[in-house]
């Protein structure tokens, strides 16, 4: 009696305990998912942010390329305006220079001309000399006909060109000086430019120096969301293999479990199994032997059911997929654990719907079905082991379990 009561105890402690290590689990888990998918929110934020700071870094290369190119259109201008300011400087020295000659040679003419006129004054020669002595200059000389009538051939043609090539250097020089002007104007116009050009090429080169930085720091704040997604993708996965632990541990001892997810696992407690093909009753292959002319060709472990492809197969009890996966011959198949050592087994499906440790209902959707693997007809294939699942030494007829 006292050790019936201490194993009643015992039964309730677990069940307790299991009660409180999944509404743990349940809980942890929300946390978890919660923390990803704050993760996965701010990683996006922070990618959008980056991808914008991109696109200003983008433009703003391209508007300093701009400023570039005008600079160097600027420099090249400034460059040939110099050019052209060396040019006259140098010219406008030469003409400096042969107006200075012209003058030596007007001054020379003048000499030769008080020579003559002395010459003139000692032979009388007065008319000529009244003319050139009331003259106010040369000039004056050669726009007074009555003045020029009274000198000399040559001394006429002498003065007017020595005076012509005196004005026609000084119109010369002073035309260059214009032009210098007007260059010096310019050039100190593209300067102007330049210095500007200069500024906002400093600025945006700052600016591109801030965005350069934002996009490092944005890419940072993406490796660490990253970096958080991991691990709460991994604290998840842990805390679903400890629960799907806890509900196979469950499904062995026949107990019903709390998943946390607003279902409840109910263990196949035995009887008869519910028809994995509702929509199908039709048996194309029965389980046993296989024979062609009386002779036995091959053993089929399962009940091949027709149905057509796509068609919903169910769950033929509560338990846990121990096997979801894809192989040659039996192609997408599923593996379920009912407890006990029973074991149902469904194969060539189209869809998968399940995953490895997760529990079932009896009459859950596990998958479509189809006709992968080695099959000749879009069906599926059922079976039912006692005693284990890795090989087909544990199948037993389907059929007695219906």
């Amino acid at each position: 009696m006292k050790n019936k009561k201490w194993y009643w105890k015992s039964c309730v402690a677990f069940v307790l305990l299991l009660v409180l290590t999944t509404q743990t689990y349940a809980g942890s888990l929300d946390d978890a998912q919660k923390d990803k998918e704050n993760a996965e929110a701010n990683k996006n934020e922070a990618q959008r942010i980056l991808s914008e700071l991109e696109k200003d870094k983008s433009d703003l290369a391209s508007y300093i390329q701009e400023l570039d190119a005008q600079m160097d259109a600027i420099q090249v201008q400034i460059a040939d305006l110099n050019q052209q300011k060396s040019d006259l400087e140098s010219k406008i020295t030469e003409t400096e220079a042969a107006l200075e000659d012209a003058k030596i040679r007007e001054e020379q003419q003048y000499q030769e001309m008080c020579v003559r006129i002395q010459f003139m004054y000692e032979n009388s020669t007065t008319d000529y000399l009244t003319a050139i002595l009331s003259s106010e200059s040369m000039s004056d000389i050669l726009n007074r006909p009555e003045y020029a009538a009274a000198m000399s051939q040559y001394d006429y043609q002498m003065l007017e060109n020595m005076v012509a090539i005196r004005e026609e250097i000084a119109a010369t020089e002073q035309e260059l000086q214009d032009t210098l002007a007007d260059v010096e104007t310019v050039t100190a116009q593209e300067q102007e430019k330049e210095a500007t050009v200069n500024t906002l090429l400093e600025a945006k080169a700052v600016e591109m120096q801030k965005c350069e930085e934002n996009i490092e720091d944005q890419k940072e704040l993406v490796e660490q969301y990253d970096a958080e997604i991991q691990a709460a993708a991994d604290r998840i996965a842990e805390i679903e293999a400890e629960a799907a632990r806890a509900i196979a541990a469950a499904a062995e001892n026949n107990e019903s479990v709390d998943t946390g997810s607003g279902e409840t696992y109910v263990p196949y407690g035995g009887g008869a199994l519910t028809w994995p093909c509702p929509s199908s009753t039709k048996i194309n292959s029965g389980f046993g032997t296989r024979e062609a002319s009386g002779v036995v060709t091959a053993n089929h472990y399962g009940i091949d059911i027709g149905c057509p492809d796509g068609t919903p197969i169910v769950a033929a009890a509560s338990g846990v997929v121990v096997l979801a996966r894809t192989s040659a011959t039996a192609g997408n198949w599923i593996i379920i654990s009912h407890g006990d050592g029973l074991y149902t087994i469904y194969m060539h499906a189209s869809v998968m719907y399940v995953t490895e440790g997760q529990y079932v209902n009896a009459g859950d959707t596990i998958m479509l079905s189809g006709a992968t693997g080695a099959t000749q007809g879009r069906h599926l294939h059922f079976e039912v082991r006692v005693g284990g699942y890795t090989s087909s030494q544990y199948s037993v007829d389907p059929m007695g379990y219906f």
